[in-house]
């Protein structure tokens, strides 16, 4: 992947005047204080900006089958379809590689199409439900101006309003996760009232529900929903440590109340927690293949991405070295081509890959690294997907260097950047750089992430 264009810019350390790392603490969160970098602005120019807008537009079309394959009743996800009749996810986070300037300078002599084919590759992946709101909106206002992505994210809120003539409410479907938002995402640590103008000013949205506000809320309207509901239903962070790990759903393990959630959400992201694992949404990577951004490994395919010659001959205990024929399927060998990968460097361990579980995980959790021919990877590959279910292969993807010479301190870093869209309109809402110090043991282990190491910086246009 280095050899591509991005690649070659990626591989090449930079330094920088970035200007010093100022802690925000005006901004009430049980994770605060962050750390920003407020002198340093990333500008995305046009054709990055109508690449990825291009991309969010087929991820959107990627969610069809998906949509079919959950749906439980006719009334399903109603609100979250364009007029045409296209899928459409209101809000979404693509995480990146951080693209570098020279990169970006580069693109502006390029077109939307052809850096969209650039950047395809080098798309870890796409979020449908978006959190910390007052974060990514407080983070880099000043005191006379509001950010770049609060002004785009509340404009893209008040057209979804006026659209559907409906008030927007977050809608938390367990207890864990409900408590989990009021401390991270409003700074309620004690359980004091949050009252409705908080929830506004903070977020965007009119209200949030817990489970039992919304069991009052069904009762009080005798069955009906007065809201469209932004609903937040990852599973707890102790479930994607232990898979297995048992969580009351007062919400969505009831049929009729999942059916009023369903009809009234704004996320395509509802599952029945008994549905089959391929049917679920939640949380998902099952669009990947489509979009070419990652290769599917399933619990039905005994080859894992190995053609049916060489599985045959790792069945029977034989050592992968011994094996003379085609190692890999032919579907993965297209796939690695089409990143501009040459199987035999993934064969020979010049290539490593990550896996990620398809469904139902977020961040690291599930996370796999390794390279095909070491049996341990393998090993551990099938130990997760007999626990996790369905995977999802890609190349490890390389993240760039840049020095502040402010300071001195080394960064690498990935880019996370918002789009929405409504009526056909594809709308940018910024982003922001996360930029981990490389001394930092996550960044030593190639998990960059926001943590209380990282330092954000503003992308906007």
């Amino acid at each position: 992947m280095t050899n591509s264009l991005l690649g070659r810019h990626i591989a090449s350390s930079v330094t920088a005047e970035l200007g010093p790392v100022t802690e925000r603490r005006d901004i009430k969160s049980s994770l605060g204080p962050f750390r920003v970098l407020q002198g340093y602005k990333i500008r995305y120019p046009a054709a990055v900006i109508g690449a990825l807008g291009q991309l969010y537009q087929e991820f959107n079309l990627a969610f069809a089958p998906l949509i079919m394959k959950n749906r439980e009743w006719p009334p399903d996800y109603q609100y979250c379809f364009e007029r045409d009749g296209t899928p459409i996810n209101y809000a979404v986070q693509i995480d990146i590689v951080g693209l570098p300037q020279s990169f970006l300078d580069s693109a502006e002599a390029m077109t939307a199409s052809e850096v969209r084919e650039l950047l395809r590759g080098w798309i870890f992946e796409i979020e449908n439900s978006l959190a910390m709101y007052q974060l990514l909106q407080r983070a880099f206002a000043s005191n006379s101006q509001s950010s770049f992505f609060d002004q785009r994210f509340r404009s893209a809120l008040a057209r979804i309003r006026a659209r559907f003539g409906k008030p927007l409410a977050l809608l938390a479907v367990t207890d864990q996760k409900h408590a989990g938002m009021r401390e991270s995402e409003f700074g309620n640590m004690n359980g004091e009232p949050l009252s409705d103008g908080e929830i506004l000013e903070l977020s965007g949205f009119d209200r949030l529900f817990s489970p039992a506000e919304f069991i009052t809320h069904i009762k009080e309207n005798e069955g009906g929903c007065q809201y469209l509901l932004y609903a937040r239903t990852s599973d707890p962070v102790a479930v994607l440590r232990k898979p297995g790990l048992k969580v009351e759903h007062p919400l969505l393990s009831d049929p009729t109340i999942r059916r009023i959630i369903k009809a009234n959400t704004l996320t395509l992201n509802i599952d029945d927690p008994g549905m089959g694992h391929d049917r679920r949404i939640n949380d998902t990577k099952e669009y990947m293949p489509a979009l070419g951004m990652g290769f599917p490994l399933c619990s039905s395919n005994n080859n894992l991405f190995f053609s049916p010659e060489l599985s045959e001959h790792l069945s029977r205990g034989n050592a992968y070295a011994d094996f003379r024929g085609n190692r890999f399927s032919e579907d993965f060998a297209v796939y690695l081509q089409s990143r501009g990968i040459d199987p035999k460097t993934v064969e020979a361990g010049e290539v490593r890959l990550r896996a990620k579980p398809m469904r139902g995980t977020y961040g690291g959790y599930g996370h796999l690294v390794g390279c095909v021919a070491d049996s341990e990877f393998r090993k551990e590959v099938r130990a997760g997907m007999r626990q996790r279910g369905d995977y999802i292969i890609q190349p490890e993807m390389p993240t760039p260097y840049l020095t502040n010479t402010t300071d001195g301190t080394k960064y690498t870093y990935i880019d996370r950047v918002f789009f929405s869209a409504l009526d056909g309109e594809t709308c940018f809402l910024g982003g922001f750089r996360t930029l981990l110090p490389t001394e930092s043991s996550e960044a030593k282990h190639n998990r960059v992430h926001g943590n209380v190491d990282a330092v954000m910086a503003e992308i906007a246009s």
